[in-house]
């Protein structure tokens, strides 16, 4: 895990979201989790040695890399902490991969964290381990001397929350924001998006702690907003040229720009046709009047 201040750190090697602990004196707390079982233990074994116990875990979004260790967290003894939208989409996943959720999380480990599948529960033992609590704006926590305010910040999903802890200048941002990696945009709101972003711009902190990608700083900001701009343009000038939806999902690709995170190679060509769907859908839709 990378280190970002005295009680922050954050794990970006793997696959799956940024999972993060912060450490308080009364306890730890998780943002997001990890999406291999090996990382998950280690995680959790280095909140509880370094904090004692852990307090809270706060999911950024429904998405199952960001929710797979909820079973894991809640058998821990966390309180697990959610906007109300994110019980629409828990615990599941594109029907485009064509498999049930918990047959996709197993099929992860076997192929990316094959020494720990014989730590996999079952379908039947799996705990589908929801929020406990919901905020619809706004909610605010403290825990040590820390202050945990999480706001809705939707945009990549409707859910979508980010976690500001001022004392640590850090923010922790979901998928709102990838760097150095591709963006998912299949469930995007480009509207809310920008919004988001904008509101992000104006916390003053010294760390963004991405959905996906490396931790950096609030240039990383200005960076996602022009990639969602290049997805447009692209795909705008498609429509401009007069083709179809299909048809753009045939021509334009940014597969070539950069790499998926890390465990995801077999996604890009996913990616690649829902973002362009996806800006399509927005970018001819009609307002009712």
């Amino acid at each position: 895990m990378r280190q970002l201040s005295s009680n922050v750190y954050t794990e970006t090697e793997i696959r799956g979201c940024d999972p993060s602990i912060v450490l308080t004196r009364e306890g730890a707390v998780f943002i997001d989790t990890a999406q291999w079982i090996t990382n998950l233990e280690q995680m959790i074994a280095f909140a509880e040695e370094k904090a004692g116990t852990i307090k809270y875990l706060v999911n950024t979004e429904s998405h199952i890399d960001h929710i797979f260790g909820n079973h894991w967290l809640k058998k821990a003894g966390a309180t697990i902490i959610g906007q109300e939208k994110i019980l629409d989409g828990f615990f599941k996943i594109p029907p485009a991969f064509h498999m049930a959720t918990h047959e996709y999380n197993v099929d992860i480990i076997r192929r990316q964290d094959p020494g720990a599948l014989d730590r996999m529960p079952s379908e039947e033992e799996y705990l589908v381990a929801k929020p406990d609590i919901t905020f619809t704006d706004k909610l605010t926590f403290r825990l040590g001397d820390h202050t945990f305010r999480c706001v809705h910040t939707p945009g990549h999903s409707p859910e979508q929350t980010s976690v500001y802890v001022p004392e640590e200048r850090c923010v922790f941002v979901g998928d709102n924001i990838f760097n150095d990696c591709q963006i998912w945009l299949h469930s995007v709101d480009f509207d809310d998006l920008f919004h988001s972003l904008d509101w992000l711009q104006g916390l003053d902190v010294d760390y963004i702690v991405p959905g996906h990608g490396p931790v950096r700083g609030k240039e990383c900001i200005v960076e996602n907003k022009q990639f969602l701009h290049a997805w447009l343009d692209a795909v705008g000038e498609g429509i401009v040229k007069g083709w179809s939806k299909e048809e753009c999902v045939e021509r334009i690709s940014f597969a070539d720009r950069c790499p998926v995170d890390i465990g995801q190679s077999e996604c890009m060509e996913y990616v690649q046709t829902n973002n362009v769907r996806r800006c399509y859908d927005y970018l001819t839709r009609s307002v009712e009047r």
